[in-house]
């Protein structure tokens, strides 16, 4: 997974779609693979009961289980039916571009994502960084934060600060309110100055997400750093 770039990306991919996508479901759709199902992998307790897949990796990437959420064909169909139900081509690109992201980010792992799903179960990977979902997640938050997958959320956080104009008030009038009927619903609750804070609030997020889970990885405490491709050393990823 890509913890951060999920985050990050979309302010990029809306730079340069500009009025032919929704920042809002782009953002909405680079989420939406995981919203519903990372819980699942991690685990989870509840009045005592604890909820987990039984093989977390499997769940989240392979078929049977969630991983027909992480692949093109999803994002053709979540498209088609937000276009049928809103005639929004906006939204429904948008969301299209925003799942496709997200299963593209994550193909760098060991687990990898069954892109060509329903037509292939094959998971596509390049083996960057090592997936480690299965192990929890302090201990796959570890081994993403030292390994390449921390370079990779760096890369994003890198773009947006290069493009830092898609962060000011400027930018957002002329490029995203005014594009988006979100915003206009948004604006009938919240004045302007809010719907700014709730624009930025990813890229907040995401950098702040980056920056606590190195401190927290490499201060407090000793997890070894490993740039080598498919690291880190110390684990061992699902394939």
């Amino acid at each position: 997974m890509s913890w951060a770039t999920h985050d990050l990306e979309p302010y990029i991919i809306q730079r340069h779609l500009g009025r032919w996508v929704s920042f809002s479901a782009v953002l909405i759709g680079s989420w939406g693979p995981d919203v519903f199902t990372k819980w699942f992998v991690y685990g989870i307790s509840i009045g005592g009961l604890e909820l987990q897949a039984g093989d977390p990796s499997d769940f989240h990437r392979s078929w049977p289980g969630a991983g027909f959420t992480h692949s093109l064909a999803f994002g053709v169909a979540v498209a088609a039916v937000v276009f049928l139900l809103t005639r929004s081509r906006m939204w429904s690109l948008g969301l299209m571009v925003g799942i496709w992201a997200h299963a593209l980010s994550d193909v760098l792992d060991t687990k990898g994502t069954m892109l060509l799903f329903p037509f292939s179960t094959m998971r596509i990977h390049f083996d960057a960084w090592a997936y480690a979902g299965e192990a929890g997640r302090f201990l796959d938050a570890a081994a993403y934060f030292s390994s390449l997958g921390f370079a990779w959320d760096g890369f994003w956080l890198a773009m947006v600060l290069l493009n830092w104009r898609v962060l000011t008030l400027d930018y957002f009038r002329a490029e995203v309110l005014p594009r988006d009927p979100f915003w206009k619903l948004v604006g009938k609750v919240f004045p302007e100055s809010a719907q700014l804070v709730l624009y930025r609030g990813a890229f907040f997020y995401g950098t702040t997400r980056w920056i606590a889970w190195l401190i927290w990885a490499h201060v407090l405490h000793s997890y070894a750093f490993d740039l080598s491709w498919g690291g880190p050393f110390w684990i061992t990823g699902a394939t």
